[in-house]
C-alpha cells in the first residue's frame, strides 16, 4: 500500500521540481523529469491502486494511445506495465453517418504500420506509470495532502500543501481540468460548452468488432464502439445535456437497445453491458500555460472534444515537450524555472494543441446533422474520401505519429 513517503523528503523542504496531480500527464512528467537527473515532489490527494487481476471487470475511461504516446510510455519504462495488465491493439477505424452512403476506412495495413494505436483503460495506464513513480530515487511523493496555496516570487515558487510550506524553481500543474494551481496562479481560461455530454463504459456484443473502432455520426451526436478483447468495445456515446439523466437511468436491456439504434446495429446485439458514466463536453484552453516559476500540462492547460481520443495524447506530448525544454536549460545551465526557459515549452505546445481543438470541432460541425446543405456536402464526401488513399493515411499519421517537431521521448529508439 502507498503511503505519505516521509524519508524521502527534503530536510529544507526545497526540490529542483513540484508537481501538483499524479494522473497520466503528471505522473509521466516526473519520470521523464526524474530520467534527467531532476528531484521531483509529486503531490497526490488520491492515491491511486496498483494492484490488478485478469479477473478486475474493464473501467468507465478508456484511451486510445497513438504511436507517439506509446513511445513516451515505453522510454519511461511504464509499457511493460500495461502489456501485462490489459491492452487491445486497433487495426482499423470506419467512419459514417447515418443519412448518407459511404464510409471513410483507415487502415493500418494501407500504411504499412502494424496498428493504428492500442484502447488501454485509463487505471491501467496510470497503475503502469505508478510502479515506476513509486521505485524511482529522484521522485518523492506527498500523498493524501490537498494543496492550500501557491506564491510566486522572483526567483522560486512558494507551495504550501497542508501544513508544509515547499519551495522550488518550478512548480507543475498536473491537475486537471479544474486546476486548482491554475486558479490560485490567476490564470485565465477560455471556455466553450459543447452542450453534450459523453456516455462511457464496455459492452459486448454479438459481432466481432473486428480490431476496428468504428464512429458513426447521428442527430444526437457520434456514437463509436472502441475495441477490446473477447467482443468486448469501450463505447463513447455522445447525446445532448438534457439526456445525460434519461441514458444513465435505463434499465440494462434498455440501454443495450438504444445502444444498438445509435451504432446502426453494426456490431448487431449489445449482448452484455457493465457500469455506466457521463461527463460533460467543454473546450477549455487557459491564457497562458506558463509564468515565471510556474507551468500547466495535460487538461490543466487544455481540454478537447474526446471523439477522437485525443486528450491523452496531447497531454502526454505535452509532457515530453516540457521534460525536453527544462533537461535542455538545465545542460546549459538556466534556471528551468525562468519564463523565459518555459515560454519555449508554450510555443511548442499551445499551438499545436489549438489545431487539434478547432480539427475537432471541424469535425462535429461537418456532420453534425443541422443543415440540408451540409447533408448535401456530406453526401459524396464520405466516398470521396475514402478513394483518396494518400490524403488519409498522411491524416493518419499525423494522428498516430503526432506532428513535427516531436519531442525525443515521443520517438522510437
Amino acid at each position: 500500500m502507498v503511503h505519505k513517503v516521509v524519508n524521502k523528503l527534503n530536510e529544507n523542504n526545497r526540490y529542483d521540481v513540484i508537481i501538483v496531480g499524479g494522473g497520466m500527464v503528471g505522473a509521466a512528467t516526473a519520470l521523464g523529469l526524474a530520467q534527467m537527473g531532476f528531484n521531483v515532489l509529486v503531490v497526490e490527494k488520491n492515491v491511486p491502486s496498483v494492484e490488478w487481476t485478469e479477473q478486475q471487470p474493464y473501467q468507465l475511461r478508456v484511451s486510445a494511445l497513438t504511436r507517439a504516446s506509446e513511445n513516451i510510455l515505453k522510454n519511461l519504462g511504464a509499457w511493460q506495465g500495461i502489456a501485462k495488465r490489459r491492452y487491445h491493439a486497433f487495426t482499423s477505424m470506419r467512419v459514417w453517418d447515418e443519412v448518407n452512403p459511404g464510409e471513410v476506412i483507415f487502415s493500418a495495413a494501407e500504411m504499412d504500420e502494424p496498428n493504428l494505436g492500442y484502447t488501454v483503460e485509463n487505471d491501467v495506464i496510470q497503475a503502469a506509470l505508478w510502479e515506476q513513480l513509486q521505485a524511482h530515487d529522484k521522485i518523492s511523493l506527498c500523498l493524501n495532502e490537498s494543496l492550500a496555496d501557491v506564491k510566486l516570487y522572483a526567483d522560486y515558487a512558494e507551495v504550501i500543501i497542508g501544513e508544509t510550506t515547499w519551495q522550488t524553481p518550478l512548480l507543475i500543474g498536473a491537475d486537471g481540468a479544474f486546476s486548482k494551481v491554475r486558479e490560485l496562479a490567476g490564470i485565465a481560461v477560455e471556455e466553450h460548452s459543447y452542450q453534450q455530454c459523453a456516455v462511457v463504459g464496455c459492452v459486448k456484443t454479438e459481432l466481432s468488432h473486428e480490431d476496428a473502432c468504428w464512429q458513426r455520426y447521428t442527430a444526437n451526436g457520434p456514437f463509436a464502439y472502441l475495441a477490446m478483447s473477447d467482443n468486448v468495445s469501450s463505447i463513447a456515446w455522445y447525446l445532448p445535456e438534457d439526456k445525460k439523466q434519461w441514458a444513465l437511468e435505463l434499465d440494462d436491456k434498455a440501454f443495450a437497445n438504444e445502444l444498438e439504434k445509435a451504432s446502426g446495429f453494426r456490431l448487431g446485439q449489445v449482448l452484455e453491458v457493465s457500469q455506466r458514466g457521463a461527463f460533460p463536453l467543454v473546450r477549455r484552453h487557459a491564457k497562458h500555460y506558463v509564468l515565471p516559476h510556474l507551468a500547466l500540462v495535460g487538461d490543466a492547460a487544455h481540454t478537447i472534444h474526446p471523439q477522437a481520443g485525443q486528450g491523452v495524447n496531447l497531454g502526454l506530448l505535452d509532457a515530453a515537450a516540457l521534460v525536453e525544454t527544462l533537461s535542455q536549460a538545465r545542460q546549459q545551465g538556466k534556471s528551468w524555472g525562468r519564463q523565459s526557459v518555459l515560454r519555449k515549452y508554450e510555443r511548442w505546445r499551445r499551438g499545436d494543441n489549438a489545431i487539434v481543438q478547432r480539427s475537432m470541432e471541424g469535425f462535429d460541425w461537418l456532420f453534425k446533422q443541422d443543415s440540408e446543405i451540409k447533408q448535401q456536402i456530406r453526401k459524396p464526401f464520405l466516398s470521396l474520401a475514402n478513394r483518396m488513399t494518400w490524403v488519409k493515411n498522411w491524416l493518419m499519421g499525423q494522428a498516430l505519429n503526432g506532428r513535427e517537431a516531436l519531442p525525443n521521448l515521443a520517438k522510437r529508439d
